[in-house]
C-alpha cells in the first residue's frame, strides 16, 4: 500500500547517504522485512497443514482467485506476490502524518531515490507514537493510523498476512487488487494521486470480481456496490471539509485568530457528519465522528478519497471498463508526463466533464 516500503529493499545502499537518525530508521524498516521476509512459508505449506482452519484455507484461496482475476481481466501486473504467508500478531504497519496548523499543507519526509513523501510507515506502534510526539513538540498536526497491508511495489514478493484472512470476503478482494494496483502503476512524488487510483481500482474491481464469482445482483456484489457508494459519499463530504477550512485559513488574520477560529469549524464538520450518517449505507464510516479533527487527519483521508468524482467519469468514459482505466493509467506513467497535466488534457479532449480534478 504504501511507497515508503520501496526503501526497504534498498535499505543497505541508502545507510551510506542518510544522517544518523535516518540511518536508524532504514536499518529497522531492512530489519522487520527482511524478517517478514525469510519467516513467510509457501502457501502450500499452509493449505496442506491439518492445524489451519477451512476457513482460512479457502481465504487463501480467494486470494489467488483474485490475483488471476486482477492480472488476466484488469491488466495488473503479475508478481509473484501472495504465494507466501505471515503470521502477524496485529497491525503489520503504523502510518504517520502530518500537518501544519494554520493551512493544509502536509508535512514532507524525503528520503534517497524516492524521494519527498507525506507519511512515514513502522513496523511498531511505539516507533509511530515517538514519531508523532516529536512532530507534535515541533507544532504540528499529527495522525496515526493502523494499515493492514502494504505493497513493496514489485521489489519484493508481497506475502498473504495472516490478519488479512480475517476480512469478509469483499474487503480481501478490494484490498488485493488496490494493493496490486500499487504495483502495476506508480507515480513518482504523487503519494494522494497513486492512492486515489488504487482506492477506485479496489472499489471497482471487487465489484466486477464479486459479480463474476456470484452472480449480478448477489448479496456480495452488492455490498461491494455500497461499500463504493460510501466511499464516493465520504469523499464528497472531504472535499467539502478541506474546501472550508483552506477558505477560511486564506482569510487576512493572525495566527492566533485562526487557531482560535479552526476548532468551531472542527466541530461543525463533526455535526455535519453526523446528520448525514444515516446516508451510509455500510459500517466503514459509523465511528468516524469520534475522530478528533485535525488538519493532519483530514488530509491523511482526503489522500485516499479526494477526486473520486473523477474517476467515476472516466470509468462512465470506458463504458464501466475497468481494464480501459488501469490501460489509460499505464499509458500516462509511461508518458512520462506529470499525470495531471496529461490527465486533465486527455479529459478535456475527450470531454469527460467533473465538477472535482485530482491533485
Amino acid at each position: 500500500m504504501k511507497t515508503f516500503l520501496l526503501i526497504f529493499f534498498l535499505a543497505p545502499f541508502l545507510l551510506f547517504l542518510s544522517g544518523c537518525g535516518k540511518a536508524l530508521y532504514l536499518s529497522k524498516l531492512g530489519w522487520h522485512q527482511a524478517s517478514l521476509t525469510f519467516q513467510s512459508v509457501p502457501i502450500q505449506d499452509v493449505l496442506e497443514d491439518g492445524q489451519v482452519s477451512a476457513d482460512a484455507k479457502e481465504k487463501i484461496r480467494l486470494v489467488q482467485e483474485v490475483k488471476r482475476y486482477g492480472e488476466e481481466k484488469l491488466g495488473l501486473k503479475k508478481t509473484g506476490s501472495y504465494s507466501k504467508y505471515f503470521e502477524v500478531k496485529g497491525p503489520i504497519v503504523h502510518v504517520v502524518t502530518a500537518s501544519e496548523k494554520d493551512r493544509l499543507e502536509p508535512y514532507c519526509w524525503a528520503f534517497p531515490i524516492v524521494g519527498k513523501v507525506t507519511y512515514k510507515g513502522f513496523f511498531t506502534r511505539a516507533d509511530a507514537l515517538e514519531e508523532k510526539e516529536r512532530l507534535r513538540e515541533r507544532g504540528y498536526d499529527t495522525f496515526v493510523r493502523r494499515a493492514g497491508a502494504y505493497s513493496t511495489l514489485g521489489w519484493l514478493k508481497d506475502p498473504i498476512l495472516s490478519s488479512m484472512l480475517k476480512w469478509d470476503e469483499g474487503a480481501l478482494t478490494n484490498l488485493i487488487l488496490h494493493e496490486m494496483a500499487h504495483g502495476t502503476v506508480y507515480f513518482r512524488k504523487k503519494t494522494d494521486l497513486n492512492e486515489q487510483m488504487a482506492t477506485f481500482i479496489g472499489n471497482q474491481g471487487a465489484i466486477g470480481f464479486l459479480k463474476e464469482r456470484y452472480g449480478s445482483g448477489s448479496k456480495e456484489m452488492l455490498q461491494a456496490v455500497e461499500a463504493q457508494e460510501d466511499d464516493l459519499l465520504f469523499s464528497r463530504w472531504i472535499d467539502h471539509a478541506c474546501g472550508r477550512l483552506s477558505k477560511f485559513y486564506a482569510q487576512p488574520v493572525s495566527k492566533d485568530e485562526i487557531m482560535k477560529g479552526r476548532e468551531g469549524i472542527f466541530l461543525s464538520l463533526q455535526e455535519e457528519f453526523r446528520e448525514m450518517k444515516s446516508r451510509f449505507k455500510t459500517e466503514m464510516y459509523q465511528n468516524f465522528d469520534q475522530t478528533p479533527l485535525n488538519n493532519a487527519v483530514l488530509l491523511a483521508h482526503r489522500q485516499y478519497f479526494h477526486g473520486f468524482d473523477t474517476f467515476e467519469r472516466i470509468h462512465d468514459y470506458f463504458q464501466r471498463d475497468l481494464s480501459r482505466v488501469i490501460a489509460l493509467m499505464k499509458e500516462i506513467q509511461a508518458s512520462g508526463e506529470d499525470p495531471s497535466v496529461y490527465l486533465g488534457q486527455w479529459m478535456t479532449e475527450k470531454g469527460v466533464i467533473v465538477s472535482s480534478s485530482l491533485q
